[in-house]
Parts: structure tokens; sequence; C-alpha cells
């Protein structure tokens, strides 16, 4: 399912980019407000997508991102839920400056928030506000230039009632001649169609059970494997804690002893053999229906990978090369970009390296069965030369490989 967020760059005086102002947009096509939406929707939906689903890194690039806040979200105290160093909450024109919501922005505030006012309508009893805001927004499109210079008179005026300095915002700055006009009255970030139109960026977002085993995975991966941390995840996994210890007690591994408890399996197995395996299961149970014969091809791309290790003179290198079979075609089984995929894993460099950049020399060996299971045999020798592995080796191992997968049951 994709997600989407538009992004409209905020610019100081030096035309350099000084934050993103994220916007709800219902898909890829529309790219502006639908009135009919529901605020409060629209603003949860805003921060889901930007925080989670996409990721606020991917989208501000380290600036600030602006995010409009309903009254709802602003004395829910939402925001608290959020980094206060790359959030700044945009309190909308429509919000009454009430006891509560001046105490929520007090609240904010203290907690290390930045505050701006959207659409600032410039009348007394919103003046409240200017005591908590780090920001005034004040649009150009709808508000005559007249009273916006004796606005900004009477912020200038006050300006030594403040612990902390308030900066003004054009927005809706149309043209050449409007932007000239906000620089001479002071205004210090500048935000409209003159310099660029709201951007909709697109993420995907993976269901509850993918994200969970996404998670075990990051786990498995990690160089100093934590067995407490990762057994107290796969507890909670009914299928996951099924499949691994219907695996350690079957017949492939003949422990002399029944293991009956997670955390056992887990170090019974040890970091190698747990990287193999927990990897697997992770991936057959993301979408089985879907996935179960791409998981198939990765389980005989990795054991094919791990048997000719020996035989090309890499025989220490047996289980990152398992690895790079195993996670070869993750992409496809989680419907996203390799390399988002890997970065999210923190798979070790010497795995992630060749199959995002395909190229290097474990990716040349990850050609030889690219190849021969595609049935281009004639290319699949030949590759399998170059890296020195010889034609019965290939021919062997592979067999060896896809019986292995057969036997193993799961």
């Amino acid at each position: 399912m994709e997600n989407f967020v538009a992004r409209q760059p905020i610019f100081n005086r030096n035309n350099e980019v000084f934050a993103y102002e994220l916007l709800y947009r219902q898909d890829k096509v529309k790219n502006y407000y639908d009135e009919s939406v529901d605020p409060d929707q629209a603003t949860r939906k805003t921060i889901i997508n930007s925080f989670v689903e996409i990721g606020i890194e991917k989208l501000t690039n380290g600036k600030k991102a602006f995010v409009n806040f309903t009254e709802k979200h602003l004395l829910d105290n939402i925001a608290s839920l959020l980094p206060p160093d790359m959030l700044v909450v945009e309190i909308l024109e429509n919000i009454k400056p009430t006891p509560e919501v001046l105490d929520a922005c007090k609240d904010l505030r203290n907690a290390g928030f930045k505050l701006a006012l959207d659409d600032f309508i410039i009348t007394e009893e919103n003046f409240k506000f200017l005591d908590y805001a780090d920001i005034v927004k004040v649009d150009f499109l709808s508000t005559e230039l007249g009273v916006i210079e004796n606005f900004v008179k009477y912020l200038k005026a006050r300006r030594g009632r403040r612990h902390f300095p308030l900066r003004m915002l054009a927005e809706k700055i149309e043209n050449d001649e409007i932007y000239k006009k906000a620089v001479e009255m002071g205004f210090h970030y500048f935000q409209g169609y003159f310099f660029s139109k709201p951007v909709i960026v697109a993420g995907r977002s993976f269901n509850p059970l993918a994200v969970n085993r996404l998670r075990i995975l990051q786990l498995a991966m990690r160089p100093e494997l934590d067995y407490n941390k990762l057994s107290e995840v796969i507890r909670q996994d009914v299928a996951l804690s099924y499949r691994l210890l219907k695996l350690v007690n079957s017949a492939y591994f003949a422990f002399s002893t029944t293991i009956s408890n997670i955390k056992q399996a887990l170090i019974i197995l040890g970091m190698t053999e747990i990287k193999k395996w927990v990897a697997l299961m992770c991936l057959m149970e993301i979408n089985p229906d879907k996935t179960a014969e791409i998981t198939r091809m990765s389980l005989v791309r990795a054991r094919f990978l791990e048997l000719i290790a020996p035989f090309i003179g890499m025989p220490e290198k047996s289980e990152t090369l398992y690895l790079v079979g195993m996670f070869s075609m993750i992409d496809i089984i989680m419907e996203c970009p390799m390399e988002e995929m890997l970065e999210q894993i923190h798979l070790e460099e010497d795995v992630s390296k060749p199959l995002i950049e395909k190229s290097g020399s474990y990716y040349e060996l990850l050609k030889i069965i690219m190849h021969y299971e595609k049935g281009d045999f004639e290319t699949a020798i030949k590759q399998a030369a170059a890296c020195g592995l010889s034609e019965e080796n290939l021919v062997d191992t592979y067999v060896e490989a896809v019986q292995w997968n057969g036997l193993l049951g799961i």
C-alpha cells in the first residue's frame, strides 16, 4: 500500500532551504488538499506517513518539518510522540487562543518544540499566540500589503517583550515583485509557488506481520547477537516460534535432547545458523502465498553459494555467501527497493554492497546461479569458469542445493 505526503520547501534570505512543510495528500494525482477530508484525519495521516511509513529523514534531509496541527491534536499533545529537533508544530489559523490552547502551546515550548502560526489572521485576539510562537506565517495572497506592513511594525515594536526571537515567514509568494516586497519588510523566511510548488512523495507501508519480521531480521543480523532480546521478540510471534522449535527438533539437526523453549533453541543453533534459519523463516512467513516460490529460489541460491565457497578458495566466506543468496530477492518479496530493504535490516557491508551495487566478486558468483536457474546453461558455465568453478562442480552443487531445499520440508 502506498502512502503520500506533499512537501514544499521554505527558504531563508540566502535562498537556502531552511525547512519543508509537509502536507496531506490522498494520492499521487491530486496535488491539493481536499476540503471534504476531516482535518484531524489529515493531520494524523500526515504524521504517520511522514514519520513512520516514508521516513522523516527521507522527506526533509535533516531539515525541520512543518506540520499542521488541529486543535484536537494540539490538546491531545500528539507532538510529544515526535522528535522536537525535527518538528515545527504549525497552529492552524482557525484555532482560537483559549486558555487550554495557550497552555498546550506553553507545554510544547517547554518540551523543546518550535511553534509556527499558520496563515496568521491579524486580529487583536490572535495576538495572544505571539507570546508562544517562534515563527509567524503571513499569507501574502489574501492579506493586503498595508495590513502586513502595519503588522510588521507592531512586531518590531514588541520585540523587547520576548525572551526568544520571533521570525516572520512570508507564504503564498507568487512572483518576484511580492518576494522583493517581503524582503524589504524584513521577513526571514519565504514559501510559495514563486519558489516551488508542493511535490508529492510516495512511500510504501508494510503490514504489521512484515514489520515484525523486519524487526526480527534486524536483531538476527547484528554482529553481536543478543539472545535474550531476540528470543523475547520471537516468543511474541506464534507462527515463527512454532517453525523454529519444529526445525531444531527435526531429524535435520538430530539433537539428543528435545528443545522446549526459544532461547534454548537459539543458543544451540549458534550465531551462524540463526542468521540462516531466522532469515529463511521470516521471509517465508511475510506473504507465504505470494512469495513461497521466490523464497525457495532464494534458499537454493543461498545453499549453492555456501557450497561452492570451498571450491573457489573461499571456505571462510561461506556464511557471507549464504546471506548474499538468501537476500538476493528480498526486494521482490517485500515489493520495496533493494537498498531501502537492506538498510532497514542493517546487514554487513559484505552482504549488502554486492546486492545494491550489483558488482564485485560476490555478485559475480551470484550471477552463476542466476543464469543457471533461467536455463542459460552456456552462460552459467562460462561465468563459473571465470570465477574458478568447474562445470562438474557447478552441476553437482546446484543439484545438491535443490535436493537440500526439498529435504527441509518448511
